[in-house]
């Protein structure tokens, strides 16, 4: 007895230990019992990613380094240095982006690069036919389409072109949509289909004229398809800007990185260098863009100048030809150096207000606000022409920072903020100098007159040539300085250098995508994680327990054994599998059953009682054969049929006899002894074994097993017998069982793989924590061991393979209890008399 308590405690641990290694062991058994699905699933979905890898378009990356030039005399310098200034004032809460800041901003720009596309007609793009896939051709087409300049500004819808080239025809089809400009009206589509012999052709739509010419040094094919995509160029460059990045190397450098990706690496390096290309024009412009303005003042001035030369001349020339005035002389020398020395003063005073005056004409115009002013055009007066450089070089930087911005951004704001307050000081400052140089005119000229008065008694003809010698003296002198002005200012448009210079040519790095590795690696583990969540998912979704591990699941009552499914050809009489002086996998099972009923009845305990939720779980088959397990021990066993609704035992063993059992007894109010004895049958399967069958099936069965008869029957039994085992009804169909636990020292309760909802635990385990039942445990029945999982789940392989058992019996004839009545009680009753 000790030893099997012994056995039946090392049971209960192995379970424990088997619980605690759930989930290592259900992840193992999903991934070996469904190998085969998974094995499928691998070579699908690598097989998927190995067709997808063929078959997707590579993209490449390319870069280029370029070094921005940083002019120390520069706007972009100056602006700098007054964001520098800026940020010591507020603290660094606000300031403007200058220099390389802005320069990446203006790099990566939708309309530079839409400067590009336009430049390298990027806007088409063009496929060729290939047995699977279109492949994406570059430079390589047979024919160029492109659409004209009005086409291209319009294009609101991309246009899809086809060509194929049969019997020396070009045979072109395609659609395009002209969406008007008037919201209200809705889009029209047009279809194109049009032939020609030769090329170039051209065809006129709605959208502007598409143009077709032929690709020197390449053939159209016969059996290929030309296909071409054109779209707007402001589209395209707007794809092109994203697909950019724009970066700078190191905080002390002004090299900036441009990064690009596309499917055709040549494209991306021939986009990278004409983008560097239309970044210099534009920054050409920009620079230009001051002495441009420069010129166009000077040459305006020159004109007027000229014309009042022309006049002051032919004024001199009919004042001597009407006095008949060849060479007038002067009276004294000194008086008339004098008189020229203050005269040239005067000259010089009148000019620097005129060009004040002018300038001051030039900045009051409003076509001229926030732009460039006219600068190193002979001004004396240092602060007005220190003020006009930095006006500037303010509104050059202003203006660059327009192309990729607007007026009211906040990096352009502060510089027209500035641009007005320099506009404003340099009115004031102009207007000092311009009083000032009057005050020195008004001195000069008394000096002047005080000389010329001198040489008054000069004949009047002498006066009127002086006169108008001034007059044409100041317009040549003007006239003379701003020729020289404006072949410097030629000398300094001509000797504009690039401000970008690529250190290296653009660079393709390699293919970024797909990338080989990362997409196998995720078919591999897709391919895995694939059917085993769904075999997970499946498990999740059954209703039914499958074996061991679903019951611990829930439950915590013990699990004191689990019964594999038994051929037909092991059982015997009573579908009895366990026999005496065999070793096979059925009597091992009971023996553990066995031993963990040992271990779990104390000293004294003698009944034990099964039942189950409903009919069909092997409650009859476990407890007969439990109880030869016990009788092959040498122990006295009676197995009492107390499913008086639906007794079975007596089919089980084979009796054909219905009078015979319980039910008698309990209609007795003090059965003896003699009584009991005459119920008892012999098993007929082992000596050891007796039978106390239900007998007739009474019509008050809830009321017989309540009867105190029961007590002294089973007391009488125990007094017997060394164990007394109690086949019990379904208690989730009837309330007999929860009758009769009151003389039962031991619950076991009956669960069937397969069959058993597992909604059934929830009454298992109310009926446990109430106490309904005494000393519950729980025994799983009908496991096919001829699954795999059962193998790995409940390691019996070492007593052979258990394919060999097949399922017994056929649960389905248990019925459901919910049909009985009293009339129906009444005729089983009878029946069983009779027979």
């Amino acid at each position: 007895m000790e030893e099997n308590k012994k056995a039946g405690l090392y049971s209960v641990q192995q379970e424990n230990e088997a619980g605690s290694s759930f989930d290592f062991k259900t992840i193992y058994t999903m991934i070996i019992l469904n190998w085969q699905w998974l094995v499928l699933s691998l070579i699908i979905c690598l097989g998927l990613a190995v067709v997808y890898l063929r078959y997707a378009t590579p993209i490449y990356q390319a870069d280029v380094k370029l070094l921005i030039k940083d002019d120390p005399n520069s706007s972009r310098s100056s602006a700098a240095a007054k964001n520098q200034m800026l940020m010591s004032t507020t603290l660094g809460i606000m300031s403007n982006s200058a220099g390389i800041d802005n320069e990446m901003v203006i790099l990566g720009s939708k309309s530079l690069a839409s400067e590009t596309v336009k430049d390298l007609k990027l806007y088409v793009s063009y496929y060729m036919s290939a047995p699977v896939k279109d492949k994406i051709v570059y430079k390589t087409q047979p024919i160029n389409i492109d659409l004209d300049a009005y086409g291209q500004a319009n294009l609101k819808k991309p246009i899809k072109l086809t060509v194929d080239y049969a019997k020396g025809e070009y045979h072109i089809k395609g659609a395009y949509t002209y969406v008007p400009d008037d919201n209200e009206k809705k889009p029209i589509k047009y279809t194109i289909d049009r032939t020609t012999k030769t090329l170039p052709f051209s065809i006129r739509t709605s959208v502007g004229t598409i143009s077709f010419k032929a690709n020197p040094g390449h053939i159209m094919p016969e059996d290929r398809t030309l296909t071409a995509v054109i779209v707007s160029p402001d589209d395209a460059g707007a794809a092109y800007a994203k697909a950019m990045s724009v970066s700078q190397t190191s905080k002390t450098t002004t090299i900036a990185e441009m990064v690009i990706n596309d499917a055709v690496p040549e494209r991306a390096t021939d986009y990278l260098k004409q983008l560097v290309v239309c970044y210099n024009r534009q920054a050409n412009i920009d620079k230009n863009e001051i002495a441009m303005r420069t010129e166009q003042f000077i040459n305006t001035r020159l004109e007027k100048i000229n014309n009042e030369l022309g006049a002051t001349e032919g004024n001199l020339e009919s004042t001597k030809r009407r006095y008949g005035i060849i060479d007038p002389k002067i009276n004294s020398a000194q008086t008339v150096a004098n008189s020229d020395m203050y005269t040239q003063k005067l000259v010089e005073a009148n000019t620097q207000i005129e060009l004040l005056r002018s300038i001051n004409e030039y900045m009051n115009e409003p076509a001229n606000k926030n732009q460039a002013l006219p600068s190193n055009v002979g001004l004396n007066d240092p602060a007005a022409s220190a003020l006009i450089t930095k006006y500037n070089e303010i509104a050059m930087e202003r203006n660059r920072l327009l192309r990729s911005a607007s007026e009211t951004s906040p990096s352009v704001t502060p510089l027209t903020a500035q641009l007005e307050d320099l506009a404003n000081s340099i009115r004031r400052a102009m207007s000092q100098a311009q009083r000032n140089t009057e005050i020195q005119r008004n001195n000069i000229q008394q000096q002047y007159s005080l000389y010329n008065g001198q040489i008054s008694s000069t004949p009047e003809q002498e006066r009127i040539l002086t006169q108008i010698g001034r007059q044409q003296e100041v317009k040549s002198g003007l006239y003379l300085m701003l020729l020289q002005k404006r072949e410097e200012n030629s000398i300094s448009l001509a000797a504009t250098a690039d401000k970008g210079k690529i250190i290296d040519n653009p660079l393709v790095k390699g293919k970024i995508s797909p990338k080989a590795p990362i997409i196998l690696l995720i078919a591999l583990i897709l391919g895995i994680a694939l059917p085993i969540g769904l075999v997970y998912l499946v498990e999740m979704l059954r209703y039914k327990i499958e074996g061991h591990d679903d019951v611990e699941k829930l439950t915590k009552l013990p699990i004191i054994g689990d019964v594999a499914i038994a051929s037909s050809t092991a059982k015997t009489k009573a579908d009895i599998v366990v026999h005496e002086n065999t070793n096979n996998v059925m009597e091992e099972i009971f023996r553990s059953i066995r031993s963990n009923v040992q271990f779990m009845l104390k000293e004294g305990e003698k009944v034990i009682m099964f039942t189950s939720t409903t009919s069909g779980e092997g409650k009859t088959f476990t407890a007969a054969n439990l109880a030869v397990s016990f009788a092959l021990l040498g122990k006295k066993v009676v197995l009492v049929g107390l499913d008086i609704r639906k007794p079975r035992l007596a089919q089980l063993f084979e009796i054909n006899d219905f009078k015979h059992g319980i039910t008698p007894l309990l209609m007795r109010q003090s059965p003896t002894k003699e009584d009991l004895k005459s119920q008892i049958l012999k098993s007929g399967v082992n000596n050891n074994l007796d039978l106390l069958m239900a007998g007739p099936i009474p019509p008050n069965p809830a009321e017989l097993v309540n009867n105190k008869s029961l007590d002294i029957v089973i007391d009488q039994l125990k007094e017997e017998y060394d164990y007394v085992f109690i086949d019990t009804a379904p208690v989730g169909l009837v309330t007999d069982t929860l009758q009769i636990g009151r003389v039962a020292n031991l619950t076991i309760y009956m669960c069937r793989a397969d069959y058993t909802a597992k909604s059934s635990f929830d009454l298992i385990n109310s009926l446990a924590n109430e106490k309904k039942l005494p000393n519950v445990s729980v025994v799983i029945n009908g496991i096919d061991m001829s699954k795999k999982k059962y193998g790995y789940s409940y390691g019996y392989g070492k007593y052979g393979k258990y394919g060999r058992y097949g399922k017994y019996g056929k649960y389905g004839s248990y019925g459901t209890y919910g049909s009985y009545s009293e009339s129906h009680y009444g005729n089983k009753n009878d029946d069983s008399i009779k027979k």
